[in-house]
């Protein structure tokens, strides 16, 4: 790259050029795509190549295929958008009178329900702040937050594996009990055996989940055949109608039953230990500091874990 270029080789159109190129895979459609000419396309891509001193496309009749620099160059280019954008997203907040917002990647997990919990104590605090939250497996979601598409996420540690780009830390520790409805025969009970919950029927959560894992490694741990389920499902509102009508037995978080407050209608079960289930923990570039407006969203998520008087990690464990 010649020095006259060092400061000024690319600009946000030549970012937004090789991207649509890449996308469209032919200069007349990038060019449709962006609103300006094919001629002035071909000249920002010219331009580009020139002051990289390398080629980023191959040309062809059919249209323009990226070689590995322009791949990389267009990965790179997302980056450099996105925080761009971020920073205009800021700047119109900010003109708005809100305080910054905060973009949260959430990968669902048992108690992601706490998420919307922080929100409500964030939206009744004096600060105006915009928050919003994207879904989705774990995969993609670090692709968000690396990309910076997301400021964190949120999830569970083992769905969240070492980066060497990015910080990861554990807000809490998520326990489930084995549960009855108050009138169950198994409710007063000061100490009941693993034997006995077998001779009751059971509603489950899907065998693919991390609660039913453990739920089954308890009983393999104390040398029994875990319970095959009479009902089973995902869902919170379903198992906990069940549980109030029947004497079924069932596994629910700690966090569900400290929020939904059931203590008048489902109980836990005096005698056996908590099963871990999870640690739940926010991630985040390594190099980044965290905006105002995410660290006043971990302090209220913070604030609700104690409220609720769940295992909250006052430890910072980093990983």
């Amino acid at each position: 790259m010649r020095p006259d270029t060092q400061y000024r080789w690319a600009t946000v159109k030549h970012f937004r050029l090789v991207i649509a190129l890449i996308n469209y895979g032919s200069v007349l459609h990038a060019s449709s795509a962006l609103n300006i000419s094919q001629p002035t396309a071909s000249k920002l891509l010219n331009e580009l190549e020139e002051a990289i001193g390398a080629q980023l496309f191959n040309r062809n009749r059919r249209g323009v295929t990226p070689t590995e620099l322009g791949r990389a160059f267009a990965e790179r280019g997302k980056l450099v958008l996105n925080q761009i954008d971020s920073v205009s997203e800021l700047i119109a907040s900010l003109k708005k009178g809100y305080e910054g917002k905060v973009i949260i990647g959430l990968i669902q997990t048992s108690s992601s329900h706490l998420i919307s919990l922080a929100i409500e104590e964030v939206l009744s605090s004096d600060s105006a702040i915009q928050i919003k939250v994207i879904e989705g497996g774990s995969e993609s979601i670090i692709n968000k937050l690396v990309s910076a598409e997301v400021d964190l996420i949120m999830g569970r540690r083992s769905d969240i594996p070492h980066h060497f780009v990015l910080h990861q830390e554990i807000l809490f520790n998520e326990n489930a009990f084995i549960v009855a409805n108050r009138n169950h025969p198994l409710r007063l009970r000061k100490q009941v055996t693993a034997e006995e919950l077998l001779s009751y029927p059971w509603i489950l959560p899907p065998l693919e989940t991390s609660l039913r894992l453990k739920l089954e490694d308890f009983f393999y741990n104390e040398k029994l055949r875990p319970p095959l389920p009479r009902v089973e499902t995902s869902s919170f509102f379903t198992t906990s109608c069940l549980l109030e009508k029947t004497e079924m037995l069932g596994v629910l978080p700690g966090s569900a039953l400290s929020t939904y407050n059931y203590p008048d209608k489902i109980n836990i079960l005096s005698g056996l230990k908590p099963i871990a289930i999870e640690s739940i923990g926010i991630m985040r570039p390594k190099e980044a500091h965290l905006s105002p407006a995410s660290e006043i969203f971990i302090k209220s998520f913070r604030n609700v874990l104690e409220k609720l008087s769940i295992d909250f990690h006052h430890n910072d464990d980093v990983i």
